[in-house]
């Protein structure tokens, strides 16, 4: 079993035990590996609705730098700004924070101004609010609890990331920020186009550093990324298919279930199905 599987599956085990754990990238390739793209999106029904709306998505990447910034002064419990409570732990390499942990999902005690202060912002139903944030945990785990799970995580990012052979020589840091652009709007479209006018630089050069730096297509990973934020949804709401579709960055429903299919060997009604049943 590689490094990535094995926190891939350590994950999996930290959800069973009740922890909803996800990854934050900054400074770390090896958070970038699309096989830990699952771990990077929040996936209680709450989150999922708010960042619905794309102006609350991005404020929701922005301020991740200044989590980042927090993190340099160790692990901490902390509320975002659509009021979920949560626990951050950093992810350091060589001294630096490369990214963060968090394990989230519970409601705080003054929920309903914050959900007040995310209708008025982002124009979304204040009723839609209360009822997804309804589906938080309402008593956060005790910190000791919750340390002993995930500071093995911790180590097992940053012992990956020094074994990592992709480490170094193929311009990361163009990457990183490549990759950061995606994340940042995956639900919008993108096109090879779209990011070399973005990042200046030629069609053929973008693919082929991204082919050699994250061994797949940016095709591959953009719609690797789409269909993990499409399980959340498919799981965790009662949209159509086809809403599903839109709201990841699809803009055919007929591809997306192709893609959907292709990627978990199942059709998207019938993944929803079995999610249901669990």
């Amino acid at each position: 079993m590689n490094d990535i599987e094995a926190i891939k599956n350590y994950i999996i085990y930290l959800k069973k035990c009740g922890l909803s754990v996800t990854l934050h990238s900054h400074d770390s390739d090896i958070l970038l590996k699309t096989d830990l793209l699952a771990f990077n999106i929040h996936d209680n029904p709450y989150c999922i609705y708010v960042k619905n709306c794309p102006a609350a998505q991005d404020h929701c990447v922005e301020k991740q730098g200044k989590i980042v910034e927090k993190c340099k002064g160790g692990p901490f419990t902390g509320v975002c700004y659509a009021g979920v409570k949560e626990f951050v732990y950093p992810v350091t390499f060589d001294g630096q924070v490369a990214g963060f942990i968090c394990v989230s999902g519970y409601s705080c005690e003054n929920g309903e101004e914050y959900i007040s202060k995310v209708s008025e912002k982002y124009d979304l139903p204040k009723d839609g609010l209360k009822r997804t944030y309804g589906s938080l945990k309402s008593k956060m785990p005790e910190r000791s609890f919750v340390d002993t799970l995930v500071y093995p995580l911790c180590s097992m990012l940053e012992l990956a990331y020094l074994k990592d052979e992709y480490n170094s020589g193929r311009d990361p840091a163009f990457i990183r920020r490549v990759v950061s652009y995606i994340k940042k709007n995956y639900t919008r479209d993108i096109t090879s186009e779209t990011l070399c006018g973005e990042f200046e630089c030629s069609r053929s050069h973008l693919s082929h550093v991204f082919n050699a730096y994250m061994k797949t297509s940016i095709r591959s990973y953009l719609n690797a990324l789409r269909v993990e934020a499409a399980k959340i949804l498919l799981a965790g709401t009662k949209l159509e298919i086809s809403e599903v579709a839109l709201s990841v960055g699809f803009s055919e429903p007929y591809y997306f279930t192709a893609v959907f299919k292709k990627t978990t060997g199942s059709s998207p009604s019938a993944y929803r199905r079995a999610e249901q049943k669990k």
